[in-house]
C-alpha cells in the first residue's frame, strides 16, 4: 500500500506542472505543494528544482521517480497476484438433474 503523496510525486513528475498534476487528482494546487513537501523533507533532499520558470527533477527526484514507479508496478502486481489466489479458492456451485448431473456434467468439469 503505497501512500497518496506517492501518487502525486508521480503525477507531478508527469506533468512537470503543480497545477496540471492537482487537476488530474483532483485536489487543490496548495495540497500538491504540501506534498512534496512533506517528501522532500522526510528524505532530506529536494526532488524538483526550477530554471526559470522549467521545473526539473534533481538527482535525489530521478532517484526516488525510479524507486516509486518500482514499487508502484510491484503493488499492483502484489494485488492482482492477491486477487487472483483469492478467485482461485473460489466455490461453483450449481445445479442440474440426475441424468443431465451422471452423464453430461463429469466430462465438462473433466474438461475444463
Amino acid at each position: 500500500m503505497l501512500d497518496f503523496r506517492t501518487d502525486t510525486f508521480l503525477s507531478v513528475c508527469k506533468h512537470m506542472n503543480y497545477t496540471k498534476a492537482a487537476e488530474e487528482l483532483n485536489i487543490t494546487q496548495p495540497a500538491v505543494s504540501q506534498h512534496i513537501k512533506y517528501i522532500e523533507e522526510y528524505y532530506g533532499a529536494k526532488v524538483f528544482g526550477f530554471n526559470g520558470k522549467k521545473m526539473y527533477l534533481t538527482e535525489a527526484g530521478e532517484m526516488l521517480y525510479e524507486a516509486i514507479s518500482t514499487m508502484k508496478h510491484n503493488d499492483s502486481f502484489l494485488r492482482d497476484s492477491i486477487h487472483n489466489i483469492r478467485n482461485h479458492n473460489s466455490t461453483l456451485s450449481f445445479g442440474a438433474t440426475l441424468t443431465i448431473g451422471e452423464y453430461v456434467i463429469p466430462g465438462k468439469l473433466a474438461a475444463y
